[in-house]
């Protein structure tokens, strides 16, 4: 009869534990890269949901008018040729505004409209970049006034025209100031080449959607805003001066020279004009839902390996056998967590939408590995951890400047604890 040996025989069953252990973490791995597939829908799912924001707040903006900018009032007077046309730039602009915001609904979409009335004032003069012998070339009885806003949809109003305190009506042309269709009017600049100024006053009744800019045309621009917006974006290339902030909207004052800007007083083309970058504000309420969401998603493959590497410890520990069933499980609760997230904050607050949504997952979670482990103290364990790591992660997604530094230390802190807990295993010893 054949002697067994005790030792080969340890050693055979510790080589096939190792190969059992071996196979169960490659089940795991490949569960995990498929759980790729549903992140993939579901990033896309967020892209389409954003595009119908889109769509919706073009149906809005289109209704109603579009963000805004103004430019002018400018002189155009014609030359003998193309060439020698004058775009004769106001030496102040003075504007005013108390802009109304509105709130509109389209589906579940909430879009920021605004209505107000600009009143925009200031002189010309014939400016001392106009030479003498350039002025012998201009048709200077044509001289118009241009002025032009972005979207004509937005003129809540006929606008009012006061030129040298006479009341003069603006009418629409086939005529461009910038990139944008102006209005016009005839204009004598007799005073002007007399060496006198002329004054203006123009109100603008103007509705429009998101924002409101402006172009600082006058040597010397000066901007005053109030409104009862709470979250206003100041942007383009000029901030302002002075701006308060408050629970009852906003006030902002900007003031521009012509050294600050890229365009000269008097100019023969409109092509600066055309390159010539705006300042004003964002009026509408910042909608970052999806823009969130797509980055929480982005953290989803590391939520996934990280939560089956703590139920793989934790059933090695125990002694617990999980099927590669129920691993495949815990790993399309976690998906269906950003399913829950892109839902709720479409109707509330990203934070509100993220708390929900994650004791929502984490409480299916750890009720499963109760059931599954039999031990309520290790799940309500399993439990803090993905809790601590849904924090992290949402901490790491308000942060801008230090992301990547507080991400990388949680993720070496994070392969630290796994390390420390794989010495606990041992990892050929018999199920």
């Amino acid at each position: 009869m054949e002697n067994i040996n005790p030792q080969n025989v340890l050693k055979s069953n510790t080589m096939r534990t190792g190969m059992k252990l071996g196979l169960k973490l490659g089940l795991i791995f490949i569960i995990s890269v498929l759980l790729l597939i549903p992140q993939a829908i579901i990033m896309n799912m967020v892209d389409e949901r954003s595009n119908t924001e889109t769509s919706a707040n073009y149906e809005v903006t289109e209704k109603w008018g579009s963000g805004q900018t103004l430019t002018g009032p400018v002189i155009f007077i014609p030359g003998d040729s193309a060439a020698n046309n004058v775009y004769l730039m106001p030496e102040t602009l003075g504007i005013e505004g108390d802009i109304h915001s509105r709130t509109l609904k389209r589906g579940i979409y909430d879009f920021s409209v605004f209505e107000t009335n600009l009143n925009l004032n200031g002189h010309f003069v014939l400016a001392k970049e106009l030479k003498a012998d350039h002025i012998k070339h201009l048709r200077t009885g044509q001289a118009k006034l241009l002025f032009a806003i972005s979207d004509f949809k937005g003129f809540a109003d006929n606008p009012v025209l006061t030129l040298g305190g006479q009341t003069v009506e603006l009418s629409s042309e086939a005529l461009k100031l910038g990139n944008h269709n102006a209005l016009s009017c005839n204009i004598d600049i007799q005073p002007l080449l007399n060496g006198g100024q002329l004054t203006y006053r123009l109100t603008v009744p103007l509705k429009g959607s998101n924002n409101l800019y402006f172009l600082p045309v006058g040597r010397t621009t000066s901007v005053r805003l109030t409104s009862d917006c709470t979250t206003p974006s100041f942007t383009g290339r000029y901030l302002p001066a002075n701006r308060e902030v408050d629970n009852q909207g906003f006030k902002a004052d900007w003031k521009v020279l012509a050294l600050n800007r890229d365009f000269a007083q008097v100019m023969k083309s409109q092509s600066a004009l055309d390159k010539a970058e705006p300042f004003g504000v964002q009026l509408k309420v910042p909608v970052e839902q999806y823009q969130q969401t797509t980055r929480s998603i982005k953290y989803a493959y590391l939520i996934i390996l990280l939560t089956f590497a703590v139920v793989f410890f934790v059933e090695n520990r125990r002694l617990t056998p999980v099927h590669p069933v129920q691993y495949a499980l815990v790993g399309i609760a976690i998906m269906l967590f950003y399913v829950l997230l892109l839902s709720f904050s479409e109707h509330l607050t990203f934070l509100l939408s993220y708390i929900i949504a994650s004791v929502m997952t984490i409480g299916l979670i750890t009720l499963f590995m109760r059931a599954l482990l039999h031990n309520q103290r290790t799940a309500l364990v399993i439990g803090l951890l993905l809790l601590v790591l849904y924090t992290f992660i949402y901490i790491i997604m308000q942060l801008e400047s230090y992301a990547l530094l507080v991400g990388s230390l949680g993720v070496f802190a994070i392969l630290a604890a796994a390390m420390y807990a794989s010495q606990k295993i041992n990892w050929y010893q018999k199920n």
